[in-house]
């Protein structure tokens, strides 16, 4: 093979791709590549054999056909089963509740005037709200989910060891096609029959067979790359079509010209199957209508490495091919380059190849094209120089775009005007940096992607090289404290800025700049300016690690930029901290920039940068040795391709999300509502008002800041020192003439020191010494004492009780009782029913049911005043304890024992009731407002960091305990606390319990919106695609029939891509009673994903280069699109 290299001149790159009117590698490389023949519409197989020019019988086509179609329905099927299966496991979403109240709080009155305030469903609908629907909603997977796991993975063990059983058989039928196989024994060519047939094509359907010299060239006319074998006589060697004969004519579509050129020697080509060598001939017709040569080759499918005298090509689908690979898995050029000549001769038996270069510089320039392309720049009248700043960024459609998806009377929407605010997340990464090599490069897309025109960007930079920054955060954020320090020597740019849509995680355009020297304001304005250029909305939303500090002065800070990238001065501008690094800040930080209290938030996280600096960070050792330049156009491809499989992820990721809204919504109302009821509503209304007031103006009193807790290690002491006193002081020896009252109040203590003594016990398991038994002894002994001097008085009060005691006694003997802690005491609730229902225990059993609920009442106020208690003693220890010494702990620790010790005693006292009351009253009334207690319910008050219940949900997702919810005692309040004082130390916990109910009703209108927009948007683009059909009337007509051509399967596109969201979302949305859907029916029924007509069979290419359908495979939730069609299913290039 040749080795001569390309000539280096290069003229300018053609603008735009033209496609051949019939290419050579055009069906081959389609049949070869994977998984076509699956995702194909039905036939298209069929298709491209019979433009295959092999004349093989008929029979034999036939059956090829029916057995390719034979396997390729049983993989579909079982992949099909496969997803189902999936799908199953995945299903596990609670039952919903009726659609809740859509108005917040402060927004009640509203009349809806446009088409997204009318999405809201009814208030009398709404009105009616089932909690106990919502118990599933932190279910752990069932049991048939396991079952379904565990099946899956038998399954492939299975046939993993079914295939051990086939491994030498499956080893003999792939060393089968390194032979002669069916034709041994008589080789005859199978197209002319004379001569013997020492040919085979490996990549032709039917490789293995055998033709003779003439009719294998006559055979690959049109398939200049296929590989050739030939028999020597002992095995198959390598040969090629170019040795053979064959030669490729360019400029007549494939057929005869008159006036053919050879071109050079050696020509070679550059394929997903390979390097081939191959004899050309390029068209001298003497007429004006014959392209140039660097025309005929692309029109051919083949892009020349040079523009002068070109030697090598590569085909569209080789690009192609790399251009996936690299966007799916960050593969580099190098290894896959390297792979192509593995594949050609993995021995490097042959001369060697060296192009590497040519391919870089080339894939460059069909990446350039390719973005140009599916932005519609091709169709522009202007040219491509016209192209806007940042008008080839992908932009999000959830997003809000005057003009595109919104409707004509947004701006009048009021309290609901927070609909439409434009979320972006701004953050910084230092892993994609860039080498100083002094690199003079071409910028190809100066600031028409995501990354800003780097020289208006330096320019600006000059004037703030050492401008310092002030840091005023708890936090010592890294991005302030080394601002200035955080360089690597070697490297001209040390990391990269970005902002998103924080809500959808696309990159915004001209929403990326480089950084020279940490995280520096100069630098992060400018990528925020640039990013909100043009934006006209009223009300933009910032989520930032360091927006505590970025906000205190960036209004003053926006006067040094010209005044066309300014925010407008009417524009409200809110700032918060993203959802996980506020955890990393002080206290006021954690108050005042906190989302979840933020009005118009949702539900937004802020932290989804962080997804897509993931996305990124694998590109870190390609793009930090690339060129400047070059590291722009490739981070721009990668962050184009990061917006498509996102938006492509909308159907399935926003009907989870409003799924996940209308249950949330609920149970939060439900929540906020049980909560208030425990308070008098005149402090309800106070604290409305100081919320809504902090609101209005964050400068007011935060009703989030929770009071300090007075608390102290010598107040706790005090109070237990008291307790023990009135204890002393009470107590006297039970007589036995006593009321029924004391009978009760005996045995309710008994039941107690039966706790107390079963606690000493299980603390002194093992070995003990002779005090800890004489000590054992001794309270055994005064617990027996006890049940012995109660059972006369209980014998009085419920006298069958004797029949269940048939070893007590008159005179004293107490030697039965050996374990007391575990004596059955026969209350009426714990007698047999025969016995309990007798009409002489009536009277008993109805006493001990008016006693048993405030006796759990009580408890459930000691439960509460303990965990206040000892929240309190922690926050006291977290600041005045920890690191000063083992004694201070000691004692603390020793004190919270007690109050542990104190808490489980409550616990127990309330479980003894809530079961006696389920016997006694198993349908009273007390079920409304008391309920099973459970380990896990005994926390709070508020969310606990170090508690593992409390930080199973994040903020916005946690419910307070239901003890918190229970109507409270006056006789909860301490002795030296006011009414007001008492209930304002709740007050920060209602304020975020009213909070996350708010949050989560704006979740569920912004998520309606958002599905909306999306459609909305789908359909514009549609439109827009359509109108750039006819304008270029200056064209070519064979370019023009391709540029409206392309238009149009834009536009179908669009369309299909927004009818798979409406087919989706509609049935969903239907069901919680949003109206606004009506207006999308039409666009739903344009396709049909389970069935009904099949669309169209055609090779479409995606507007960004992606297959709508197969990225959605891509996704979370990949399977829950139920039984696919696979006709329906189109194979984008």
């Amino acid at each position: 093979m040749a080795k001569r290299k390309d000539n280096e001149d290069e003229s300018q790159p053609p603008s735009k791709r033209l496609r051949p009117s019939l290419h050579v590698a055009a069906v081959p490389r389609n049949e070869n590549r994977p998984g076509f023949r699956a995702a194909c519409p039905r036939g298209a197989s069929g298709a491209s054999t019979s433009r295959n020019t092999s004349t093989a019988s008929n029979s034999l086509d036939s059956t090829l056909r029916h057995s390719v179609s034979r396997i390729t329905t049983l993989a579909f099927t079982a992949s099909k089963n496969r997803l189902k299966a999936k799908h199953t496991q995945r299903s596990h979403t609670p039952a919903q509740p009726e659609p809740a109240e859509a108005n917040l709080s402060d927004e009640a009155g509203l009349q809806p005037q446009h088409e997204a305030i009318n999405a809201m469903p009814s208030t009398s609908d709404e009105a009616q709200l089932y909690p106990e629907s919502h118990t599933n909603a932190n279910t752990a997977p069932s049991a048939s989910a396991e079952k379904l796991k565990r099946q899956r993975n038998n399954n492939t063990r299975t046939k993993l060891l079914e295939w051990l059983s086939l491994r030498d058989a499956t080893l003999d039928e792939i060393l089968r096609h390194d032979g002669l196989g069916d034709f041994l024994g008589h080789r005859y060519c199978i197209d002319c029959g004379q001569e013997d047939g020492i040919f085979k094509c490996r990549d032709c359907s039917g490789g293995y067979l055998l033709r003779c010299q003439g009719c294998v060239v006559k055979a690959h006319q049109h398939l200049p790359l296929h590989r050739i074998e030939r028999w020597t006589g002992e095995f198959f060697s390598k040969e090629s079509l170019n040795a053979l004969g064959l030669r490729v004519q360019l400029g007549h579509g494939g057929s005869p010209c008159s006036c053919p050129s050879p071109g050079p020697p050696g020509f070679m080509v550059f394929d997903t199957l390979g390097v081939h060598s191959i004899n050309i001939d390029y068209c001298e017709c003497p007429n004006d209508s014959v392209p140039d040569r660097r025309t005929q080759l692309l029109r051919q499918g083949w892009f020349p490495a040079t523009f002068t005298r070109p030697n090598s090509v590569f085909t569209f689908d080789c690009l192609d091919t790399f251009h996936e690979l690299s966007l799916q898995g960050k593969g580099n050029l190098y290894d896959f380059y390297h792979s192509l000549l593995r594949k050609t001769d993995n021995a490097n038996i042959s001369d060697s190849i060296y192009r590497y270069k040519e391919m870089h510089r080339v894939f460059r320039i069909w990446r350039n094209l390719m973005i140009l392309k599916r932005a519609g720049r091709g169709h522009d009248p202007e040219g491509i120089g016209a192209t806007a700043p940042g008008g080839l960024t992908v932009e999000c459609p959830a997003c809000p775009h005057p003009g595109r998806n919104l409707p004509d009377d947004w701006a009048q929407a009021g309290p609901l005007l927070f609909l439409y605010i434009l979320y972006i997340s701004v953050d910084a990464n230092f892993k994609l940096k860039g080498k100083k090599r002094g690199l003079k490069d071409v910028e190809l897309m100066p600031g028409w992607g995501p990354f800003v025109e780097e020289n208006a960007y330096q320019d600006f930079l000059v004037d703030y090289i050492d401008q310092p920054e002030i840091n005023t955060c708890e936090s010592e954020h890294d991005a302030i404290v080394r601002a200035q320090t955080r360089c690597t020597p070697g490297y001209a740019v040390s990391g990269v800025g970005i902002v998103i849509c924080s809500r959808h995680a696309l990159v915004r355009r001209n929403g990326a700049g480089d950084l020279q020297k940490g995280e520096r304001y100069s630098n992060m304005d400018f990528v925020i300016f640039m990013a909100l250029f043009g934006v006209t909305l009223p009300w933009i939303f910032i989520t930032y690690d360091i927006g505590c500090q970025w906000s205190k002065n960036f209004r003053s800070r926006m006067v040094d930029f010209p005044e066309d990238m300014r925010i407008p001065a009417e524009t409200k501008v809110e700032v918060a901290i993203p959802s996980w690094h506020i955890n990393g800040h002080g206290e006021s930080c954690r108050k005042d920039f906190c989302l979840g209290y933020t009005k118009g938030a949702g539900r937004t996280c802020g932290e989804e940068v962080e997804i897509t600096w993931s996305h990124t960070n694998a590109l870190a050792p390609s793009v930090r040795e690339m060129a400047p330049a070059a590291r722009h156009d490739t981070l721009n491809d990668h962050w184009n391709a990061w917006n498509f499989h996102k938006i492509v992820g909308f159907r399935t990721l926003f009907a989870k999300r409003f799924e996940e809204a209308v249950l949330m919504k609920a149970k939060h109302t439900d929540v906020f509502d049980k909560f208030s009821a425990t308070f008098p509503p005149a402090v309800i209304e106070k604290w409305e008002r100081m919320v809504v007031k902090w609101e209005e103006n964050p400068k007011a009193a935060n009703p989030y800041n929770e009071p300090k807790r007075s608390t102290t290690l010598q107040d706790v002491r005090l109070e237990l020192m008291q307790e023990e006193s009135v204890k002393l002081v009470s107590g006297h020896t039970p007589r036995h003439k006593v009321s029924m009252m004391g009978f009760f109040s005996m045995g309710f203590n008994i039941e107690e020191q039966q706790f107390i003594f079963k606690t000493e016990l299980s603390k002194t398991k093992g070995k003990k010494t002779s005090k800890q038994l004489a000590d054992l002894e001794e309270k055994r002994s005064a617990l027996i004492r006890q049940i012995h001097l109660w059972r006369p008085v209980q014998l009085a009060y419920t006298p069958h009780v004797a029949t269940l005691l048939p070893l007590v006694h008159d005179d004293g003997n107490t030697n039965h009782l050996t374990d007391p802690e575990s004596a059955p005491l026969f209350f009426p609730s714990s007698l047999p029913a025969s016995v309990r229902n007798l009409p002489e225990i009536k009277e008993i059993h109805h006493v001990e049911c008016c006693l048993r609920e405030p006796q759990a009442d009580d408890a459930l106020t000691d439960i509460r005043r303990l965990r206040r208690i000892i929240t309190g003693l922690w926050s006291f220890k977290k600041l005045n304890v920890t690191g000063t010494g083992n004694r201070p702990n000691t004692r603390m620790l020793d004190m919270y024992t007690r109050l542990h010790t104190k808490l489980q005693r409550a616990a127990s006292r309330y479980r003894t009731a809530y079961n006696a009351l389920l016997v006694l009253d198993p349908n009273g009334s007390w079920r409304e407002r008391l309920k099973e207690l459970n380990a896990a319910d005994i926390r709070g008050p508020g969310r606990d960091p170090d508690d593992p219940e409390d930080t199973k949900k994040s903020k916005g997702r946690f419910e307070p305990s239901w003890i918190w919810l229970v109507p409270r005692s006056s006789s909860e309040r301490g002795e030296d606390q006011t009414e007001d004082e008492f209930n304002d130390t709740m007050r920060a916990e209602w304020a975020q319990t009213r909070a996350r109910k708010c949050r989560w009703s704006e979740e569920f209108l912004i998520i309606q919106e958002e599905m909306r927009r999306v459609l909305a948007y789908h359909e514009w683009r549609a439109k827009w695609w359509l109108e750039q059909a006819g304008r270029r009337e200056d064209a070519d007509p064979s370019v023009s029939s391709g540029i409206s051509a392309y238009a149009h399967k834009q536009a179908s596109i669009c369309l299909r891509m927004g009818a798979r969201c409406a087919k989706y979302w509609l049935p969903i949305l239907h069901k919680h009673g949003v109206k606004w859907i009506e207006k999308y029916r039409p666009l739903e029924q344009q396709i049909s994903l389970t069935g009904g007509e099949p669309e169209p069979k055609s090779e479409s290419e995606s507007e960004f280069g992606d297959d709508e359908n197969n990225c959605e495979l891509d996704v979370d939730e990949r399977s829950d699109s139920g039984n696919i069609d696979v006709e329906n299913i189109s194979d984008f290039d």
